[in-house]
């Protein structure tokens, strides 16, 4: 027998519990997140949700019927000041609109991040703003219907969103890759992140061994070893890379956290930097500087892509639409890349 809810063909949330077999408490509890329900239980929930094309409850509705001056940020990770130094330009421009950010961390998780932005939805925000272009197609269609605006950073690929703020991660690998090659380097390693959904990861190993093959390098003379975001394990990937043989003479790693774990690595080896191996990072953290030697890496302006994001925002507000905008990357050129040792 169909609810009265459904007669009416507005989705409630009794109609996500009566599909999901729990009671509307629990259903509540998991479209929000709550760490009381189960893994189990919490994906019965959202599929239903999906299902049934449930949007929100009706009070996030009324809610952002009256503009409630509030979006969503979900980063991969706060554990590194990159991510931080965007959160505080686009804070900071926002509040200058009046409009307050709520910030969510979802571990490199597409799924995670799915629920968060439910979360997010359900609290009113007007607009959710993720990294990357990589999202879970629910993600993307769930917050379609709620006519929640979507703004996609650290890269210029539009793909579902409504404005893309960033850069082309190839062409920002291919930088790295260039230099390398006109120093004299002929035998590459990667440091990169783990590419699975993670577009800016994939896009950035792709690029390097693209430029790098273009140029003729052989495909046995680069090694690309994958590893999550953490300085321990870009020691570990670059300790595996300098076991190989003939080892590389040049490394590229997909962020500054990994090329400090590789520089690590290399001086309690007894590798000399830049003479035996060059590195270069991403990024252009603070962190770059305070190594010994001080990092080679691409600058990425995080403070002004925030701020980027934030007038993107406010342009979609006003009824803008595929707002791509580009900010400029460069090469910081530092002690820990030279010419390539002679053999």
């Amino acid at each position: 027998m169909k609810t009265a809810s459904r007669q009416s063909g507005v989705v409630s949330l009794k109609d996500v519990a009566n599909r999901a077999g729990c009671s509307i408490a629990t259903a509540s509890r998991a479209l929000n997140g709550h760490p009381t329900v189960g893994a189990a239980e919490r994906e019965r929930v959202l599929e239903a949700a999906s299902q049934l094309r449930y949007v929100a409850n009706s009070a996030a509705r009324a809610l952002r019927s009256q503009e409630t001056r509030l979006v969503g940020l979900i980063v991969p990770t706060l554990d590194h000041a990159i991510y931080a130094r965007m959160v505080d330009g686009l804070q900071l421009q926002l509040e200058k609109a009046g409009i307050s950010v709520l910030i969510n961390s979802s571990g490199y998780d597409l799924e995670r991040e799915e629920t968060q932005a439910r979360i997010l939805v359900a609290r009113g925000v007007e607009a959710v703003v993720m990294v990357g272009a990589e999202h879970r197609p629910e993600t993307a269609d769930y917050l379609n219907r709620a006519g929640v605006h979507q703004i996609f950073t650290y890269t210029t690929e539009l793909g579902n969103g409504d404005a893309a703020i960033g850069f082309d991660n190839r062409e920002a690998a291919g930088i790295a890759g260039r230099f390398l090659l006109d120093l004299g380097h002929r035998r590459f390693g990667m440091i990169s992140g783990i590419s699975e959904g993670n577009d800016r990861a994939r896009n950035r190993r792709d690029g390097f061994v693209e430029t790098l093959a273009a140029a003729g390098v052989p495909e046995s003379e680069i090694v690309v070893i994958e590893t999550s975001y953490n300085i321990d394990l870009g020691g570990a990937a670059m300790r595996s890379l300098m076991q190989t043989r003939p080892r590389p003479t040049a490394v590229f790693c997909g962020s500054d956290v990994l090329a400090v774990g590789a520089v690590r690595t290399c001086k309690s080896e007894g590798i000399a930097i830049p003479n035996e191996v060059s590195v270069v990072g991403f990024d252009d953290l603070e962190v770059a500087q305070v190594v010994t030697p001080e990092l080679t890496t691409l600058n990425v302006p995080v403070k002004s892509m925030g701020e980027a994001a934030a007038d993107a925002t406010l342009a979609l507000f006003r009824g803008g639409k595929d707002i791509v905008t580009h900010v400029p990357l460069r090469l910081v050129v530092r002690q820990s890349t030279g010419p390539a040792p002679a053999t």
